[in-house]
């Protein structure tokens, strides 16, 4: 308390360079805050899903490729011989037009088996998802929706379960409402219907849509690879003419939920940012080494009144770490402003639906940590440096400076006291 209390006195007699070292700390602090709110957001938080460990992405393997699209018998035979997943679910996408209550309207939809939605477990505030059976023919004129598009689409009727609503032309019941603020409320797809596979699907040559599964607890995400595999091959031997040197690709989808060139973007972007707070961090250093010489005096006389080096360059430290810490909560604003700029500035889907981006816990503790560690890195240096000043030149240089100061004074009181110093005087002419 000793050492902030003198901190906070020191730095009031300096308001320039406190000034200017805020405003460089909080500009330098509050780019990373406002950075790494996205890193922390799309690539460290976990999936928002239960289970998320055990939710995989199963595609096809071409013969020269790394992935592809599934065709719909190679996609039954893999649901109906894997022993390893709790569900397997197809995906695509398409738009559909709403139509009935006003000027048709485009929406976005996706079109998921019917086991979609226990692979994420997705929470409804109105009615359910789809149930067994519900993507076969003749029983898929249902449809979910999204919190959002119920909103907006709806007026949020707390009694649209059971409504029907026309799509393409077409009747379909609305069956459930998803909740709010989730992952699915942020995606791309604004309503939900069944995938039924009709018979001009049923080829191994049109490789045409996407799946998920979910492993059974207690199987390796090795174990699956291995089965599927095996059943990959099985179906390569069998169909030599569509499917000679395909097999299956099995990702952890935690691995691929992130595209790799956004990944990228946003080490990019950190690792500028860091450059950033360095320079700050290298221009601070400079204007306290310089301050630093001009408070000589105070470390020689500090150090000859019995004050340790290691005690003085804490002293210099808690100042550095107090100004950082100051600047950092100026930085935390700045970022949250930043933030909220770039979310507003990045074009629509360009996050995964899955990343909350927010001011939270792990992004606070990131800044305080960050401030800490920037009041040392530019506050050592200079604290060193400085201390290692010749305490015996100091103090001689001052004596030399009020030892002929006091002479002087002598001097001129000797003059003044010889007679004759007045007789002279009056002896002057008067101009």
């Amino acid at each position: 308390m000793q050492d902030l209390r003198y901190a906070v006195r020191t730095l009031s007699n300096s308001p320039s360079f406190t000034l200017v070292s805020l405003a460089t700390l909080a500009l330098g602090i509050g780019a990373n805050t406002a950075i790494f709110s996205f890193v922390n957001g799309v690539l460290l938080k976990p999936l928002p899903y239960p289970d998320a460990d055990r939710i995989v992405r199963v595609l096809e393997k071409p013969p020269l490729g790394d992935r592809n699209g599934i065709s719909t018998l190679n996609y039954l035979d893999w649901r109906n011989q894997n022993t390893v997943f709790d569900y397997m679910a197809a995906q695509n996408g398409y738009s559909l037009t709403l139509s009935g209550s006003g000027d048709p309207i485009q929406l976005r939809s996706a079109v998921v088996s019917a086991h979609y939605f226990d692979i994420f477990k997705a929470p409804t505030i109105l009615g359910r998802t789809f149930a067994e059976g519900e993507d076969e023919a003749g029983k898929s004129h249902v449809v979910v929706l999204s919190h959002a598009t119920w909103e907006s689409q709806f007026g949020a009727d707390s009694k649209i379960v059971g409504r029907t609503i026309r799509l393409n032309g077409e009747p379909y019941t609305i069956i459930g409402v998803l909740a709010e603020q989730g992952a699915f409320d942020r995606s791309y797809s604004q309503i939900w219907t069944p995938l039924v596979f009709k018979p001009e699907n049923m080829t191994r040559n049109f490789h045409w849509f996407g799946s998920f599964a979910k492993l059974k607890p207690g199987v390796t995400l090795e174990a699956a690879r291995k089965q599927m595999d095996t059943i990959g091959a099985r179906i390569a031997h069998d169909n030599p003419d569509s499917n000679k040197g395909w097999g299956v690709v099995v990702e952890r989808f935690s691995d691929v939920a992130v595209d790799p060139d956004l990944k990228q973007s946003l080490y990019v972007l950190l690792a500028a940012v860091g450059m950033v707070l360095l320079i700050s961090c290298a221009n601070i250093a400079n204007l306290t080494l310089v301050r630093g010489s001009a408070r000589e005096r105070e470390i020689a006389i500090r150090s000859a009144l019995g004050g340790e080096r290691t005690r003085i360059i804490q002293q210099f430290l808690t100042e550095s770490v107090l100004l950082s810490v100051a600047g950092g909560l100026l930085g935390l604003a700045l970022g949250y402003a930043g933030m909220a700029a770039l979310k507003a500035a990045i074009p629509p889907f360009t996050i995964p639906a899955h990343a909350e981006i927010a001011l939270d816990l792990r992004v606070l503790i990131f800044t305080l940590a960050l401030s800490v560690l920037t009041g040392i890195l530019f506050g050592l240096a200079p604290a060193i440096v400085t201390t290692r000043s010749n305490l015996a030149g100091i103090m001689k240089d001052r004596a030399r400076n009020t030892s002929g100061g006091a002479g002087v004074y002598a001097a001129h009181r000797r003059r003044i006291a010889d007679p004759q110093f007045f007789s002279h005087a009056r002896s002057r002419p008067r101009v």
